[in-house]
This record gives structure tokens, sequence and C-alpha cells, in this order.
């Protein structure tokens, strides 16, 4: 007897959590995105956020992100607006959030199985010819202790193959003890053209002890000859007192089509400004004998 009653409340608990799991679905304001649609649109979300990391832009910055992410709205009829109510509402009811993550991540792993299938990308014959070379030719460790004295750790990579058309990979492993004096830690990648110009990207470091792999994908989308690559793997507008971090498994990798590299040398070369030299001054007394000469063959003609 004991033992269903004991049944009989459980089942009216599980009841009871379904139907109040169901009341806050149907208890949805007026405006706020359905379930369906709000996982459709953050799959989306983690899809853009994925391909402009993957393509070295955007690191966290919102105003780069925004019409990627204007466009998904218009995609799927919601505005930002609609979109940012219903965050706060369902972030505010956590278990129907728990179910909406849950369809998002099977909407992604769905998407990793038919990319690893090569449903969206069938082999061509052409990405035989893609090339990847460790350009790094520094230490590919460095330790600093408690006992180390603070100073940039700087870096340039130069090169006569370094070109327009490049991917640059840079990845390596950092921890930073919380002992580290430095203050608002930073890593910095850049591509330095010839002509002056700079393109960068940075991140934020963090000195809690934790190891974390930072991995960077930079591309050479201006069409000028390229000087070098540098940056720093821990850097700081403030330094003082001690170090105490590791950087490890430094690489820095170039990726390069092998059969297009003539074509786009020749592309960065009808893009390069050519100067036009300057005429040639004449000089006074050349141009009085060249007069003395003139009139020395008017006055006596050849016969």
């Amino acid at each position: 007897m004991l033992n269903l009653l004991n049944k009989f409340f459980s089942r009216i608990i599980i009841l009871t959590g379904f139907i109040l799991l169901l009341s806050a679905c149907n208890n949805r304001p007026n405006g706020v995105i359905s379930q369906n649609k709000m996982a459709d649109v953050l799959t989306e979300m983690h899809k853009t956020d994925a391909s402009m990391q993957q393509k070295g832009i955007a690191y966290g910055h919102y105003l780069n992100k925004a019409p990627y992410y204007k466009f998904i709205f218009k995609k799927y009829n919601v505005t930002q607006a609609q979109f940012d109510s219903s965050l706060v509402w369902y972030t505010k009811n956590p278990r129907v959030f728990e179910n909406i993550y849950d369809k998002v991540m099977v909407n992604l792993n769905t998407l990793q199985k038919d990319v690893k299938n090569g449903k969206f990308h069938p082999v061509d014959t052409l990405d035989l010819t893609k090339m990847r070379t460790n350009v790094w030719n520094k230490h590919t460790k460095f330790t600093y202790t408690k006992d180390s004295v603070r100073s940039h750790l700087n870096f340039e990579i130069t090169g006569d193959n370094l070109m327009f058309g490049d991917r640059y990979v840079l990845s390596f492993l950092q921890r930073i003890a919380p002992e580290d004096s430095c203050k608002k830690q930073r890593i910095v990648l850049r591509i330095n053209y010839t002509n002056g110009k700079i393109d960068s990207v940075s991140s934020k470091a963090y000195n809690d002890s934790l190891l974390r792999r930072y991995t960077f994908h930079f591309s050479a989308k201006r069409k000028l000859k390229i000087k070098s690559l540098s940056g720093e793997l821990l850097a700081s507008k403030i330094y003082k007192g001690k170090m105490n971090a590791v950087i490890d498994s430094i690489s820095l990798y170039r990726e390069y089509n092998a059969k297009k590299q003539d074509s786009l040398r020749k592309v960065v070369e009808l893009a390069v400004p050519r100067i036009k030299s300057a005429p040639k001054k004449i000089n006074s007394d050349s141009l009085k004998n060249f007069k003395k000469t003139v009139n020395k063959k008017l006055i006596n003609p050849v016969k």
C-alpha cells in the first residue's frame, strides 16, 4: 500500500512539473519569439561567430558583428528589439531556455556531421595545391618566473614569400599567474606592409593561472607588398615589477595556394602606383654651349 502511494505521489509531482512547464510556455508574453525560432536564430548566430573567428575578423567587437546579426534577424523576420526582449524573458525562465539550447546543440552537431561528410564542400582538385608552412623561427617556449624582470615579449617575422592572399595562423598555450604585475594584458598579431600600413588583431589575456590555447586566423587582404609579421605574445600598457607567465607550443603557419602565387604577385605589382620620374634639369652652361653650337652652324653652314 505504501509503495502504491509513493508511486502515486511521484506521478503527481512529475505531472505537476510538466503542467508548470507547459504553462510557462503558454504564458509567453506577446512579442517573445517562439522556442523553435529562437533556437534557429541562436544557431545562426553561433555559426556566424565561428565563421568570423575562422576568418580572423571580429574578435569580440559587436560593431563588426552587427551587420551579420542584422541579416540573421531579417532572414527570420524578427527585429533586434524582439530578440533582445525574448532573450531577457527566456533567461528568466531557465528551464525553457535550457530546452532551447538543447535544440541549438542538436542543430550544431548535425551541421558538424554534414561538414565532415563533405555535404557543403566537396573535395576540389585546387584544394590539393594549398600549402601550409610554419614560418615561426623563434623559441617555441618562454618561461618567466616570479623573479623575471618585466619586459615586452615581441616578435617579428620577415620573408620574401609573405604576400597578399596568404592566411596566417598564430597559435600557442599561455598561463599567467595572478602574481604577474602586468595590467590589462593583451596579445597582438600584425601584418606590416611596405607602404607603412598595418592590419592587426588582438585578444585579451587573463592572469588567473588557467592554461589557455590562443589561436588567431588572420588573412592578408590588402593588395600590397608585405614587409613582415609582428606582434606581442604578452603585452600591456603598464609594465612594472616582475613577470610570472609561461608561453608554450608557439607556431605561426602561413597558408597559401601554390598555383596562385605568380598571379597574386602580379596583382600586387599592378596595384602599386608607379612613381613618375621628375624631368632632368638642364645645366645653364650646357644650354649656353648648345646655343653657341647652333649659331656656328647657322653662320657657317655645311656645304
